[in-house]
């Protein structure tokens, strides 16, 4: 299996990220600003680019550890986990990113790790400054759309 790991230090405390990645406001700042649902364990997250994209069904959701996994949306997701581990270290707040289960390294699995690496920095820019770049307004990694 493959996985996709980043991780990002932030200015923000445990809480504040806890927020910007569960509560539906706060999703809208950095990943896309069309987010509905519920980010409470049990719940369910629609995330949407375009009017397509996947659901999220929150499996935990605690001060240190968000996970989702993936219900629907794109093949390749079906079935992964989407994983936020939250560290308060001395100086700063850690997010370690891990979107898990893949099956394979495909073309479409190098292009999400290249997107979310964009969306780890727009979650530490709005997390930093109040300002994150969520879809559509987020850096393009292709000279199509991404």
């Amino acid at each position: 299996m493959a996985n996709i790991t980043h991780v990002v230090g932030v200015k923000a405390d445990q809480e504040k990220v806890f927020e910007a990645v569960t509560n539906t406001q706060g999703l809208a700042k950095w990943w896309t600003n069309d987010v509905s649902g519920s980010g409470e364990a049990g719940g369910t997250l629609q995330f949407r680019f375009n009017g397509e994209g996947p659901d999220m069904k929150v499996v935990a959701a605690n001060a240190d550890r968000v996970e989702w996994q993936c219900v629907s949306g794109p093949e390749e997701w079906l079935g992964t986990q989407i994983v936020f581990n939250i560290k308060k270290e001395a100086k700063e707040t850690e997010i370690y990113f891990q979107h898990n289960g893949w099956t394979a390294e495909t073309p479409f699995h190098y292009h999400c790790s290249m997107k979310w690496a964009v969306f780890m920095l727009s979650l530490k820019d709005y997390l930093d400054s109040g300002q994150g770049k969520a879809f559509p307004n987020d850096i393009q990694i292709n000279t199509l759309n991404s």
